[in-house]
């Protein structure tokens, strides 16, 4: 997140909406993070059904999927995807 469309103030906009998570999986080769990234990848591999890197997803209140897609996007692209998450949500109980 910290480059590519990331740094448009479009796509920036957008992601003022939500609560940004960053799952680092890349991290196998170093110990310090090597569980860490184990966990991770888990996560994305049994929860989400992917490998893909990167991968963007958007979560209702619920933990339900909205939106997600792997792989590289624009800015244009995310920005288009993440203006039709519904603005409506209320929060969880």
């Amino acid at each position: 997140m910290e480059s590519g469309p990331f740094l448009d103030d479009e796509v920036k906009k957008e992601f003022s909406r939500f609560v940004i998570v960053v799952l680092y999986t890349d991290g196998w080769d170093n110990e310090k993070y090597r569980e860490s990234s184990m966990r991770n990848a888990a996560l994305l591999r049994d929860r989400f059904k992917t490998r893909s890197i990167p991968f963007y997803v958007a979560l209702d209140p619920t933990g339900e999927k909205v939106y997600w897609t792997g792989g590289v996007v624009t800015a244009e692209e995310l920005v288009d995807a993440l203006s039709e998450v519904p603005r409506t949500f209320k929060a969880a109980k």
